[in-house]
């Protein structure tokens, strides 16, 4: 298994209390398992909401702050092979960073705005400093991906707020792309010529049920016949309905593509969910068998043939047991973990695999009764 940095062998915690950083290390002869890389306080509370990653002296994680003013602050921080070291972003920003992606240290771009609308920002870090390349006045983006300086993506729907819609930045021009009724909201790349995303299409409904495939021209509809149940609208009298939501998309060759989701189902009064995962082989779609009862929000690739999951937290769940991660090996196996951050609770946000390893980044945060820092999980 790689290692990204030497640890030394200690029982409990690490504080460096002078950078606010906590650190948890493991023994090198432990099974890998997820834990506490490091957890960060900016001020009373805090937290990371997504990472992204191009090699294994090349990560990012994104997310915001809050002084005591009062006042939300955007914050980035860069692993480098061997630490976590903060990057200030625009300090007239005052507005979350939520989204990312990069390609090299000389190449990373962020999102930053809320997520139900007011204006967003799309930035991007050269090596030496952040700048702000493009500006929506009002509409929320919700994922971007980036293959260079001159060729990025970002996408903007929600059903929490108007979004953006579908732009691509050619290193000199930020231009609406025509996807004509679809509406983007998560995407994964093979390449910049196969790109996958899940969303929707306009007036369709109560369901978020529309998978696109970009080839490198155009966007279009990838039909799934009949893999996911059909949509059964309310009644405008009241009554029963069944919604399909797809949540995520993990292209991980273009004969592997992998689609998480749910069914809700209701009677009128009783919402019950069922979870959805979908596979593509490069010629059809097949529904593949998933433990139902927690909502799959976010999906990555093991490095090794299977996927993670980040698993909705339940209310039959323990008193502070944080979000659950649930692990499908290549052979089918279902196993489900919990990060153990001695005695407080870890939130997570989101994943990635470092390229060309077999070791995985979250970001998130770790809560106690009464604040929040923003942390770093690691597996691997």
């Amino acid at each position: 298994m790689t290692r990204f940095a030497r640890r030394a062998r200690v029982t409990g915690a690490v504080a460096l209390m002078a950078s606010g950083v906590a650190v948890w290390p493991a023994s090198a002869a432990e099974t890998p398992r997820w834990r506490v890389f490091q957890t960060h306080r900016y001020d009373d509370t805090s937290s990371y909401h997504a990472v992204a990653a191009s090699g294994k002296d090349n990560a990012w994680v994104f997310g915001e702050t809050h002084p005591n003013d009062g006042r939300t602050r955007p914050i980035a921080r860069r692993w480098t092979g061997r630490t976590w070291r903060d990057v200030p972003m625009p300090a007239e920003l005052r507005l979350p960073a939520h989204a990312g992606s990069t390609t090299s240290p000389s190449n990373t771009w962020a999102l930053v705005g809320m997520p139900d609308g007011g204006p967003t920002y799309a930035l991007r870090w050269d090596g030496r400093e952040w700048s702000v390349s493009n500006k929506w006045n009002d509409g929320l983006a919700s994922d971007m991906v980036t293959f260079g300086p001159r060729d990025v993506w970002v996408l903007g729907y929600s059903r929490a707020g108007a979004g953006i819609g579908t732009w691509h930045f050619d290193g000199g021009t930020w231009k609406r792309a025509n996807v004509g009724k679809l509406l983007p909201h998560r995407l994964s790349a093979v390449s910049a010529k196969d790109i996958w995303a899940v969303g929707a299409k306009q007036n369709t409904g109560c369901g978020d049920r529309t998978i696109a495939h970009f080839n490198g021209t155009a966007w279009k509809e990838v039909r799934v016949g009949k893999v996911l149940p059909p949509d059964i609208p309310q009644p405008e009298t009241g009554g029963s309905y069944q919604c399909v939501f797809l949540r995520d998309v993990a292209a991980l060759s273009k004969k592997d593509v992998w689609v998480t989701g749910e069914v809700l189902r209701s009677d009128g009064e009783k919402d019950t969910y069922e979870s959805l995962l979908l596979r593509w082989d490069g010629r059809k779609w097949r529904r593949v068998n998933m433990p139902n009862g927690r909502t799959p929000e976010r999906m990555v690739s093991d490095g090794r043939g299977g996927l993670w999951f980040i698993g909705g937290e339940s209310a039959n769940d323990p008193e502070g047991a944080g979000t659950p991660l649930l692990h499908r090996t290549a052979s089918g196996v279902w196993s489900t973990t919990r990060i153990d951050t001695r005695g407080r609770t870890a939130r997570v946000s989101d994943l990635i695999l470092i390229p060309r390893t077999r070791s995985l980044w979250g970001a998130g945060r770790v809560d106690t009764s009464d604040t929040y820092d923003a942390t770093v999980y690691r597996l691997g």
